[in-house]
């Protein structure tokens, strides 16, 4: 079919423009595939000028929530292995975009907390990321953003797929953004 292979090649056909009577409707599943590919990607693109990892933004921003917290506790939170969360708060450490210094209180273990650029660099991503999302869902009336937003977040419910809140959500689709994608843009 026709319309399978432009969506592929990146030339999503103007559905309305499309008797239903000339073409098979396209599976639910392969549409949203394709919705999600274009989302992952802009989400990657508005990232990349930042010069941030999706891993590395999710850490940012969990650790704008705890505002300070131990390395393990950010690691449990995130449910990323430790070794692999020391690396990406190296990173972010020598970028100077987090303060990680032993705790008192028990020196096997680190406290981070993001520093005033760091809290910059997430604002500038948050931006980066709803200007991406702008040209996305351009298309659509406030109204239907929201209820689009309803119903998507209620079909992940039903599924399990999100956790009870953004935070979490965001950190779980950055861990399969990152799991599926280019290792160069983690960094």
């Amino acid at each position: 079919m026709v319309l399978y292979q432009h969506m592929f090649e990146g030339n999503l056909v103007d559905m309305a423009q499309v008797p239903q009577s000339a073409v098979e409707r396209i599976p639910y599943g392969l549409l949203l595939a394709r919705l999600g590919q274009e989302s992952t990607a802009r989400f990657r693109r508005s990232l990349r000028p930042l010069n941030l990892g999706a891993q590395q933004f999710i850490v940012l921003k969990q650790l704008q929530v705890f505002d300070s917290c131990s390395q393990g506790e950010l690691a449990d939170a995130l449910g990323i292995d430790y070794s692999n969360l020391a690396s990406v708060t190296g990173q972010l450490y020598s970028r100077g975009l987090i303060e990680r210094h032993r705790d008192p209180a028990d020196r096997r273990r680190y406290v981070v907390q993001l520093t005033e650029d760091g809290k910059r660099l997430l604002t500038d991503a948050d931006r980066a990321i709803e200007s991406g999302e702008e040209d996305m869902l351009g298309s659509l009336e406030e109204a239907e953003r929201e209820h689009l937003w309803d119903l998507l977040r209620r079909m992940a419910d039903a599924l399990e797929l999100c956790p009870g809140n953004e935070v979490e959500a965001c950190v779980e689709a950055a861990a399969e953004v990152d799991s599926q994608g280019d290792s160069t843009t983690l960094t």
